[in-house]
């Protein structure tokens, strides 16, 4: 009986070999989860900036559909420069101005159409652009947001993104040259 008892006193515990072999298999189970966790990273991080460009759009184009059809704002033309401050917050502060440039630029494009019949019956209308003294039905408003460099400060290699969007404004009286 006594035997017994060392015998299993002996065999109780891990061998350095055995332990050895389990850090092994650990750290090749690891190796193969890593690259699965830095995708998942590189997405949750495109995601949200798709989001947040896409969020910053939305809004620009929904502040430009409740103005009026004349505002200056909404006149036919390309407006290229853009409206979002050309620095961030002060990281600590949360008071801007600070050094840190805003990746993100936010544009828009209006443009003129009229509707024209559809050149086969059954179809649906047409809409054709016009120039800038012409009558005109709609105004199609196009938000363009920019990043121009999420990423790669990051090193996350992610790159550029763009978010559009549309909207129409109808012309309350089509048959008067309003602006």
């Amino acid at each position: 009986m006594a035997l017994t008892v060392a015998r299993r006193r002996r065999e109780a515990g891990l061998t350095l070999v055995e332990m050895l072999i389990a850090v092994a298999l650990l750290g090749i189970v690891l190796l193969g989860i890593a690259p699965l966790f830095i995708a998942s990273v590189k997405s949750n991080y495109s995601a949200n900036e798709y989001t947040s460009i896409h969020n910053l759009a939305r809004d620009r184009l929904e502040q430009l559909m409740n103005l009026p059809i004349t505002d200056p704002q909404v006149l036919a033309g390309t407006y290229g420069t853009s409206d979002l401050p050309t620095t961030l917050p002060d990281p600590v502060t949360g008071v801007p101005p600070s050094n840190v440039r805003n990746p993100l630029s936010r544009t828009y494009v209006v443009t003129k159409f009229i509707t024209t019949l559809p050149a086969v019956p059954g179809d649906p209308f047409v809409l054709t652009p016009v120039g800038p003294g012409d009558l005109y039905q709609y105004k199609r408003v196009d938000v363009t947001v920019t990043s121009t460099s999420f990423g790669i400060a990051t090193g996350l290699g992610i790159g550029q993104r763009t978010a559009r969007v549309s909207g129409f404004l109808q012309n309350p009286d089509p048959l008067n040259n309003i602006q």
